[in-house]
């Protein structure tokens, strides 16, 4: 399946600052988060940060493993739940069941990310939201692309970008109100799909 839909867009030069993979995220049933974080740990993974959004009421959790210079970890995977039956993550996991929701790749730290989305825009990439971003107390940042999904509530694509702070150290988490920003998007642009059919 064409994840972009119809015609392939062109990369162009706006995909030469992606470095490697950020994180993949899984979306499941809350039931499963346990059997889930226990099969990664036995690969060696360890639970990062856990963050709970609020106006889409779900569970974000990171799970790390490895070290490297730039981050406290080499490889991340993530899981989304939600106890909320009618949540954007459930309406995925009812159609298509549990499994790989979003791919993240991680975009070099001298690239604009606003000029990313709009050279992005300009090669036929539609993309579901603006950069959202994110700063910490240390004035580490965050900044983050989805691409829309092409079948309502299905898989999609992450640009992110992970900035230094006054201590030198790259931001290694996520912001709840960026992620919340997403599901307003992604259930949107998930219902407007509907619509089209």
């Amino acid at each position: 399946m064409n994840p972009f839909g119809g015609k392939v867009p062109e990369a162009g030069d706006a995909l030469t600052s992606v470095r490697h993979i950020d994180h993949i995220t899984y979306a499941a049933h809350h039931t499963d988060e346990e059997a889930f974080i226990g099969t990664w740990g036995k690969l060696g993974f360890k639970e990062h940060v856990r963050v709970f959004t609020i106006r889409h009421p779900a569970s974000h959790i990171a799970l790390v493993s490895g070290v490297s210079e730039e981050y406290p970890w080499a490889t991340m995977t993530g899981l989304s739940i939600s106890e909320e039956e009618d949540s954007a993550i459930n309406e995925m996991v009812r159609r298509y069941g549990a499994g790989v929701q979003h791919v993240a790749y991680n975009i070099d730290p001298r690239e604009e990310m606003d000029e990313v989305h709009g050279k992005l825009k300009s090669y036929g990439w539609n993309l579901m939201t603006p950069v959202l971003t994110y700063e910490d107390n240390n004035g580490a940042r965050l900044k983050q692309i989805f691409v829309a999904p092409t079948i309502p509530f299905g898989p999609f694509v992450e640009f992110i970008q992970r900035l230094e702070g006054e201590n030198g150290k790259a931001f290694d988490g996520f912001d709840q109100e960026n992620i919340d920003n997403l599901y307003d998007h992604y259930s949107d642009y998930s219902r407007s799909l509907e619509k089209k059919k």
